[in-house]
């Protein structure tokens, strides 16, 4: 069962901002001595993922930092001024507190003081969720501007994996929680706008949930305790698989585009072999999904606006080119949404 609703905005201008800090997955897995203890050598993560490094947020740098600088370029790039902005969402799996919503402290370092705001989490999919929202109230003449953003630092979840790990010598445990390694640092932003015209723009949005697979991967309790638990193989077999079905059905049902049109293909990025499933299952060439996998991990909620971000100060976006987005998060939840980019 798929939920479809046509779209009624635009990408007006986006924004991310990335930590100086790096660290590379080599010295995470010799942080707790990989080879020694559980027979797996030090790049095997990297090999396996992909992931060479990924950014760290300073101590002090809170998520709501992160979104707020993220959300200031993105108002820049679409030049709006604080005033500009009706509604602010904030998207991020790691928050500063909870309570309140960290969208009132990124609304406070923003003065964007005549917004309402309000938080929206959906493991990794939340950014895409809030997107979806604005889009609404966009469509119901409710807000003219509408600003989604997110400050993820997925490095608690890594460094809580590795405490974890320094305590167990269990190669099931070791399997279960080294996904949490994966996860980076990084915020982004995204600013709405009503579409310009019809041809513009967000064409539709098609969304799905399958609760039943909640447990294939989980994080800490709600204060944040534990490490990161996932069956990455099951979890991978299984969003793939639904996301093939959507792919079919909002792609050719109801977008009505084929492979051939498309400019981007964009999707949350886990690790390198997500591209070739991603590629197999869906027919489209690796060569037009943007990567950041590589230097910048598993951003979590910020993987989608980042890469639309990267495109466009890449200056690989034109206007009339025909965006597919792929998001997922665990859950599980997806989305998949058509955006034909218009004059900027």
């Amino acid at each position: 069962m798929y939920v479809y609703t046509e779209g009624h905005s635009r990408i007006a201008g986006t924004g991310v901002f990335l930590p100086e800090e790096r660290v590379t997955t080599r010295e995470l897995m010799q942080e707790f001595d990989s080879k020694s203890r559980f027979g797996v050598s030090y790049d095997w993560l990297e090999r396996v993922t992909g992931i060479k490094e990924k950014r760290i947020a300073r101590a002090g740098l809170m998520p709501s930092d992160m979104a707020a600088a993220a959300g200031r370029e993105a108002m820049e790039n679409a030049r709006l001024a604080p005033s500009d902005i009706d509604v602010l969402v904030y998207t991020g799996v790691t928050r500063d507190f909870l309570e309140p919503a960290t969208a009132h402290l990124v609304q406070a370092k923003l003065k964007t003081l005549n917004a309402i705001v309000f938080d929206v989490t959906n493991a990794c999919h939340g950014f895409m969720n809030g997107v979806h929202i604005v889009d609404a109230l966009i469509a119901t003449g409710q807000v003219r501007n509408g600003l989604v953003v997110t400050g993820e630092q997925g490095h608690l979840f890594a460094q809580r994996c590795i405490e974890a790990l320094k305590q167990t010598d269990s190669r099931e445990e070791f399997n279960s929680w080294v996904t949490g390694l994966t996860v980076g640092d990084a915020g982004a932003a995204m600013v709405l706008q009503r579409k310009r015209t019809p041809e513009g723009g967000f064409v539709g949005f098609m969304l799905q949930s399958q609760g039943q697979h909640a447990a294939l991967c989980t994080a800490g309790d709600p204060l944040l305790k534990g490490p990161w638990f996932a069956d990455m193989p099951t979890i991978v077999e299984r969003t793939a698989e639904l996301m093939a079905k959507m792919f079919q059905e909002c792609m050719y049902g109801r977008l009505q585009w084929q492979i051939r049109e498309l400019s981007k293909y964009l999707f949350h990025q886990v690790g390198k072999r997500a591209f070739q499933i991603y590629s197999q299952l869906t027919g489209v060439p690796t060569d037009i999904m943007p990567r950041t996998v590589d230097t910048l991990g598993n951003v979590i909620t910020a993987s989608i606006p980042l890469g639309i971000h990267v495109c466009l100060m890449n200056r690989e976006l034109a206007p009339g080119n025909k965006i597919y987005i792929s998001s997922t998060g665990s859950g599980i939840s997806l989305s998949q949404a058509g955006v034909i980019w218009d004059e900027h």
